[in-house]
């Protein structure tokens, strides 16, 4: 637990003090640090509810994001962004890279930032981006130090896809399927699992990013006592190349940790491949009684399994 006791906390947040809030981060930035070996898991966290942030340093998931838009009513998004401050400093020890996610820049987003510019997450996922003007805008108003994340929501960012990624900083793009679908004009019951529209939506959004640099999350499924469903589209993602999935409770992050963790065999293999490529500082391609043929492309193929994030 971040606290151990919220009653005090409690009481400020019932009595609307954000005024009280704010002196307790005392103008600290967030405290711990942490970069996951695999990021397989992004989970999102409600930003005004206490108990749930008070649970931000025993996470399993390899990304957390402290949820400032959807779900958060209009008159509490100035509360939960005092406390994704507070907790986000007071933390002292985290096993998540921490991301927050702002409004849309034109409903509060920008001054949310200004503020996230102080406390200083690994990053800042924004909303509605549409154009690779928008995300100019949002580079300049987040801190550098600060790594840019964007939601795929809308048919216009749909459409601007390969040009979203205009600095080294935007590293993650989340695809927001249902909001996509609406902009679209699209039924939601295409998002089912043996759907050829929404097997199409994913692999286009996958290569995609796969082409720009991106790291692409898959999309949230909703219903989340459906764990079942939930495990079935983690496989189906995972086997069309996916290694991450947006996910919101902690059952589904345990099950996307575990789909989309490499296997033990397949990381020795791995190993074994690069070790003995670069033992030989001309390699281009050796035969392996184990291995079978290695050439540049699988040796390439085994670097990335290494390093995937």
């Amino acid at each position: 637990m971040v606290f151990e006791h919220l009653d005090e906390l409690e009481r400020l947040v019932e009595a609307g003090d954000l005024e009280s809030i704010e002196r307790l981060r005392a103008g600290r930035g967030q405290s711990a640090r942490y970069e996951p070996p695999y990021v397989r898991s992004a989970l999102m966290l409600s930003a005004h509810r206490l108990k749930h942030l008070n649970k931000l340093d025993e996470l399993d998931a390899d990304i957390v994001i402290l949820n400032l838009e959807d779900g958060v009513a209009p008159s509490l998004k100035p509360l939960a962004l005092r406390l994704t401050g507070l907790f986000l400093s007071e933390a002292k020890t985290i096993r998540s890279k921490t991301v927050v996610r702002v409004n849309p820049l034109e409903e509060g987003g920008r001054e949310e930032i200004a503020y996230l510019n102080d406390v200083g997450p690994d990053a800042i996922r924004v909303p509605k981006i549409e154009t690779p003007a928008d995300v100019e805008e949002a580079l300049d108003l987040i801190d550098g130090r600060i790594r840019v994340h964007l939601s795929i929501e809308t048919k216009e960012a749909w459409a601007n896809l390969p040009n979203l990624r205009v600095d080294p900083r935007v590293e993650a793009f989340y695809l927001g399927v249902l909001d996509l679908f609406a902009s679209m004009k699209l039924p939601q019951r295409i998002v089912h699992l043996h759907n050829p529209t929404m097997h199409a939506v994913l692999t286009r959004f996958l290569l995609t990013c796969s082409t720009t640099g991106v790291f692409p999350v898959s999309f949230v499924f909703q219903d989340y006592q459906d764990n079942e469903a939930f495990e079935n589209w983690c496989l189906l993602e995972r086997k069309m190349g996916y290694h991450a999935k947006g996910c919101i409770s902690p059952a589904q992050v345990e099950i996307a940790n575990r789909i989309f963790m490499p296997s033990e065999e397949e990381l020795e293999w791995a190993r074994r491949v690069v070790e003995l490529f670069e033992s030989d500082p001309h390699c281009s391609g050796f035969a392996d009684e184990e291995l079978g043929f290695v050439d540049e492309p699988i040796y390439k193929n085994a670097k990335n399994l290494l390093r995937i994030r």
